[in-house]
């Protein structure tokens, strides 16, 4: 994927303090987009795609330096950041006090790399309980003077719900990809029912893993609906291997709470992939 970078004509930077900033951080680089809330618009969006394992990220603060569009004031700015060290724990068993802990029931993770952020799903009435690499965690604080962090399972499980309020009694299965990671949503009579995150490395795994979850949730193979997000391509390996174990799976076209100015021209295959950016700020 190529560096993008479209700006609307619309775009104003003398009232950037009306507008909202989303920024997705993953392993394949850093994306960002800039919503105008008075008219529900997309008006600029950024792509940069780069790789960077070191523990002080190097490209994301060069970025933060020399990206104009990060160097703007904003009325929000909301951070999400793409990774599966993520716990959903519901509302009546969520004690702020106790969040380490209920972290810890689903990951291992070293406290001292890493913060840990919360955030509430409304719509399902749960906790998301995440962890930011600290340096990270930090880099953007210093950055930016008012940020809220999100996970991606925020967006994505949010967007589910709101989709589900259209059907009726429909039980379906949403799977999001990433790299080397997928998000898989199961919704029963427009509820949200799990919410889980599992790391592959093959069409193997991948496929291994979606079928345990049809079996530890005594799903029907045959009358499950499978939505596939994050994939564009019906070539893609992931989606052909769902397809050969599930017939009733299909590529989705992303629900967008928000529009697109007509004078941005982005590829629908950054919509779909980056349609947790897009739907970021519905968590608000």
């Amino acid at each position: 994927m190529t560096k993008t970078y479209v700006v609307s004509s619309s775009f104003d930077e003398s009232i950037t303090t009306s507008y909202f900033l989303s920024i997705r951080s993953a392993s394949d680089g850093l994306s960002f987009c800039v919503l105008d809330p008075v008219t529900n618009t997309y008006i600029a969006y950024a792509n940069i795609p780069f790789k960077d394992s070191s523990a002080d990220h190097i490209k994301t603060q060069e970025l933060l330096i020399t990206e104009k569009l990060l160097n703007l004031p904003y009325k929000k700015v909301l951070f999400m950041i793409e990774t599966p060290n993520a716990t959903l724990v519901p509302t009546a068993l969520y004690d702020p006090a106790k969040k380490q802990e209920l972290f810890n029931l689903n990951h291992s993770i070293n406290s001292v790399d890493c913060e840990l952020q919360e955030h509430k799903i409304k719509m399902a009435d749960a906790w998301n309980i995440f962890a930011i690499p600290k340096f990270l965690y930090h880099l953007i604080k210093n950055q930016f003077d008012s940020v809220s962090f999100y996970q991606q399972h925020s967006p994505f499980v949010e967007g589910c719900l709101l989709s589900a309020q259209n059907k009726k009694d429909e039980n379906s299965i949403h799977i999001d990809l990433h790299d080397h990671f997928f998000d898989i949503v199961v919704m029963e009579s427009r509820a949200l029912k799990l919410c889980n995150s599992f790391k592959f490395t093959t069409p193997n795994d991948f496929i291994y893993f979606v079928l345990f979850t049809f079996e530890q949730l005594k799903m029907s193979t045959e009358n499950t609906r499978i939505h596939l997000h994050g994939v564009y391509d019906r070539q893609n390996p992931y989606y052909l291997a769902l397809k050969n174990y599930l017939r009733q799976t299909k590529i989705v076209t992303p629900s967008y709470h928000f529009n697109f100015s007509d004078t941005l021209k982005i590829k629908d295959q950054y919509k779909q992939e980056h349609h947790n950016l897009f739907n970021l700020a519905i968590c608000v």
